[in-house]
């Protein structure tokens, strides 16, 4: 397990699991703030680079959002120019499916309309060249949803998979799987891959 948190109260955090027979291959792990971290993976021909974030709620202040963002920035413009990018966790975004970023979004989001943490997202994307291909594949509406509300009455797809642009059809498949026990009020989002390491990496 590799993971960043709090350091004085132990909250929040985001991490990495990773099998032990695949342990040989983690190049780096940098714990960059108790809402994003960064893992790095040899493969065969390219190396890979993850960045795993937790992003403020919507009703953080705009300043806050500002931050998280800058970070993130700074953390992707940090990787080694030839690896693999791939950003993924929680952004508490929800995507619309607006035509004039389908390059970007696809058009098989849950949500009609973007909210503010979707559209800074959306932002990111474009800035770096990549790609939200959690909302790229078509899936009934019971697979798209990443998160529900306590009282079980708002089912929000939250959590997102990005890749570089370039690698896009890398990403085989996106989608939640409400039955796994995960001890979370998000659901189980895997995402298959074509790469030289695995077919398949799951995060959560």
């Amino acid at each position: 397990v590799y993971y960043s948190c709090h350091n004085k109260l132990h909250q929040f955090g985001t991490g990495f699991m990773v099998n032990q027979k695949y342990k040989h291959l983690v190049i780096d792990f940098q714990p960059i703030h108790f809402r994003m971290c960064k893992l790095r993976i040899k493969g065969r021909f390219q190396n890979y680079s993850l960045i795993n974030v937790h992003a403020s709620t919507e009703m953080k202040s705009e300043d806050v959002k500002d931050t998280f963002y800058e970070q993130l920035e700074k953390a992707y413009d940090e990787c080694p120019r030839h690896d693999i990018k791939i950003v993924l966790g929680d952004f508490n975004g929800k995507i619309g499916q607006q035509n004039e970023f389908l390059n970007v979004t696809g058009m098989h989001s849950l949500h009609k309309e973007f909210y503010d943490n979707g559209m800074r997202l959306v932002d990111f994307a474009i800035s770096r060249n990549m790609v939200i291909s959690s909302t790229m594949f078509p899936h009934k509406n019971i697979h798209k949803p990443t998160w529900k509300s306590p009282n079980g009455e708002t089912l929000n797809q939250i959590d997102h998979f990005l890749i570089d642009g370039k690698h896009r059809s890398n990403v085989l498949d996106v989608r939640s799987y409400r039955g796994a026990n995960v001890d979370s009020d998000h659901f189980l989002v895997l995402a298959k891959l074509h790469c030289r390491i695995s077919r398949y990496f799951v995060y959560k």
